[in-house]
């Protein structure tokens, strides 16, 4: 539905029983980094992935093939993820949480972010922060500062992702401070991009962007999706 998101928060934590649903490249990658809080991440986004784009396009986990090839360079393995056939999605997390979004229209980008993550808010500032923005944040009140600098660092993060450029875009460059974030990177979308915050909990912060305004998010549960693991081929 144009204007409505979907979204599903997700708690990183060890799911065996996910691993069957990925491929052999997957369950490889899984198994190098098993016992590892990345591998929790990594098998969860995998499997999270397939089982929403099982529901997407009406066919088994298994059969779900995610385009990640990138728009820009043609690299395989670090474009915007894509499912022909499905609705614009994006993919963040934290060592917590795992998050996807779908867009009922348009492409969207998203990102969740640790607190942890603004340990250093002065440092990232000056690498992160336009001049403009930087202004801002040196104006702002000294304990207002770490949230005020992790929340403009995930309406970038989101915005680039929509934007399918990653870090390629010098996140100085992408400036988030109104309704819309503006660049003037080489290969920005010519269409509005614009930024929502989302509420996540545990400290978390994080936002979307789109290229459809938000109107509602629909905060979904993995009941239905859990259900395709049980279904017969």
């Amino acid at each position: 539905m144009t204007g409505h998101v979907d979204v599903w928060l997700v708690p990183v934590r060890p799911r065996p029983e996910w691993l069957g649903l990925l491929d052999d490249a997957e369950r490889a990658r899984a198994a190098r980094l098993a016992a590892t809080p990345a591998g929790d991440v990594f098998t969860a986004s995998r499997a999270l992935q397939r089982l929403w784009g099982a529901s997407a396009v009406g066919v088994p986990p298994s059969e779900v093939v995610i385009d990640r090839s990138c728009e820009h360079c043609g690299d395989p393995g670090h474009g915007r993820p894509r499912l022909a056939g499905a609705p614009a999605f994006s993919v963040s997390h934290t060592g917590h949480w795992l998050l996807l979004a779908v867009a009922g229209a348009g492409i969207i980008g998203a990102d969740i972010e640790d607190p942890a993550a603004a340990a250093d808010p002065a440092g990232l500032a000056g690498v992160v922060l336009s001049a403009a923005e930087h202004r801002e944040f040196a104006a702002a009140d000294p304990a207002r500062r770490p949230a005020r600098l992790l929340t403009a660092w995930t309406r970038k993060e989101a915005a680039m992702k929509l934007a399918g450029l990653g870090l390629a875009a010098a996140p100085a460059r992408v400036d988030v401070r109104g309704p819309q974030a503006r660049s003037d990177v080489p290969g920005w979308p010519r269409e509005p991009v614009h930024l929502r915050s989302l509420a996540v909990p545990g400290g978390h912060v994080a936002a979307l962007a789109t290229t459809v305004p938000v109107r509602a998010v629909h905060r979904r549960d993995l009941a239905g999706l859990d259900a395709l693991m049980a279904a017969p081929p």
